[in-house]
């Protein structure tokens, strides 16, 4: 089809996704808009976003002295206000309704988490669980809807630092629960560091370590000099006080790819792709570098771990032999179900096999091809960079990327966590740019007709 004939039929053919006439796509808000936004709703966005870090779980709905859950009222409620301030937010905006509707990859991972339902090992657990991932990923699509473009990015770095300050009280006040103690019901080797409002020391130098990067990244567009550099020092100290090394990594890589990223945005047009390239050349270098074990002094003597990843990569082979074995390797275990407690004393702290064990040989491609049009389409945005809005353009590949390298070592795709909400904003933010593109190509076609 030419581009005539497709721009005759509606179609945006390079744009970031397709887009026919019927589209019900209406101008983003205006700043005037924006700001009329009511502070009663950023404030309720800004209370849901906290709750779905997901901060207070261990400190409300554990008791410390037997290790047991015995749920919380507080969460419950919670998550049951969130769920009805997103549906409430999507029906009550054409804007936010049209941008959820065009956002089929995060569509399609909610879909595949009911569905696996019918195969579940525990079929509650399933549909409670995918329950909670829906919420949390349309509370981050929310966002982008009602806080178009970078204020979405400007107000989610906002409660993160909002989340490492709270951490830091939670610490001064309540120690007992803020920090891992000898005391513990498990994990007592953690004895001394902090877990913030968060449930493990590694929650909460994931979330500081990522707020650190985007914080020096952004600078005073998230906030005024002064405050900015109350929140950075909040930030660096829950970082500290965690001694996370994933924290140590999110705070180094996300900066990094934040900068390259801008640093390509701003090129001449015909030095994007090369360059694009040559920086995925040197990720796989540094990849392989790592596999070969050049990065090993690295390892343990900056970060403070051993080569194998603190024991993980010795016994992932070990989980994914006894899942082979389990019969349940084609469809696999369920989403939420659990299934890798079955294979293995040892928690598995990969996101990739994660998602294997619960999506099994048949779903796990689809939903690894989802996470890799994510990084396609973030590459494009990068690479077009429409609209000379390169402060959000570059942040779905930036953080994406992130994500993608942490999930290594954590297991974050698809729960109730930061991840899930900034891959939800990623996905909305290159949806939102398409859609500007697609109507900025319609006026172009108009004026020429």
């Amino acid at each position: 089809m030419s581009k005539f004939a497709a721009r005759q039929r509606g179609v945006v053919v390079d744009g970031i996704f397709p887009f026919r006439e019927s589209s019900p796509f209406r101008s983003p808000p205006t700043a005037a808009e924006v700001h009329a936004t009511p502070a009663a709703l950023r404030m309720l966005l800004g209370i849901c976003l906290i709750f779905s870090f997901p901060a207070f779980t261990i400190q409300l709905a554990l008791n410390m002295a037997t290790g047991q859950w015995v749920g919380s009222p507080i969460l419950q409620a919670m998550t049951l206000f969130t769920e009805l301030l997103v549906f409430c937010a999507i029906l009550g905006s054409q804007r936010t309704r049209s941008l959820v509707f065009q956002c089929w990859p995060i569509l399609a991972l909610i879909m595949f988490a009911f569905a696996s339902a019918i195969w579940s090992q525990n079929r509650a657990a399933t549909i409670q669980t995918a329950n909670t991932y829906m919420t949390t990923a349309l509370l981050g699509l929310v966002i982008v809807g009602l806080l178009p473009g970078f204020q979405s990015i400007k107000f989610v770095v906002r409660i993160m630092a909002v989340g490492c300050l709270l951490s830091i009280l939670w610490v001064v006040l309540f120690p007992e629960t803020a920090i891992h103690q000898l005391s513990d019901p498990y994990q007592t080797v953690h004895a001394g560091l902090w877990r913030g409002v968060f449930s493990h020391k590694q929650g909460l130098g994931y979330f500081s370590g990522l707020t650190i990067g985007l914080l020096l990244f952004y600078r005073t567009s998230i906030f005024p000099a002064p405050v900015w550099a109350f929140f950075l020092i909040c930030s660096i100290v829950c970082l500290i006080g965690s001694g996370s090394a994933t924290g140590m990594v999110a705070a180094v890589i996300a900066p990094a790819f934040l900068f390259m990223a801008y640093f390509i945005a701003r090129l001449p047009l015909p030095f994007r792709q090369p360059m694009i390239v040559k920086f995925a050349i040197g990720v796989a270098i540094i990849g392989l570098a790592f596999r070969l074990g050049i990065l090993n002094y690295v390892i343990v003597q900056i970060l403070g771990k051993s080569t194998d990843l603190t024991g993980r990569a010795d016994f992932w082979p070990i989980i994914l032999q006894n899942f082979y074995a389990s019969g349940h390797s084609f469809l696999g275990g369920g989403f939420g179900a659990k299934i890798a407690a079955d294979m293995s004393e040892w928690s598995v702290d990969n996101g990739y096999v994660d998602k294997f064990l619960e999506f099994g040989y048949l779903i796990t491609p689809v939903i690894f091809g989802i996470f890799v049009l994510i990084l396609w389409k973030g590459i494009r945005l990068v690479v077009a960079n429409p609209g000379g809005q390169t402060s959000a353009n570059i942040f779905p590949f930036a953080v994406w990327c992130v994500t993608l390298i942490l999930n290594i070592t954590e297991s974050n795709f698809m729960t109730k966590c930061l991840s899930t909400v900034l891959t939800s904003v990623a996905v909305g933010l290159i949806v939102q740019q398409a859609q500007l593109s697609w109507r900025r190509q319609r006026v172009q076609f108009r004026r020429v007709d």
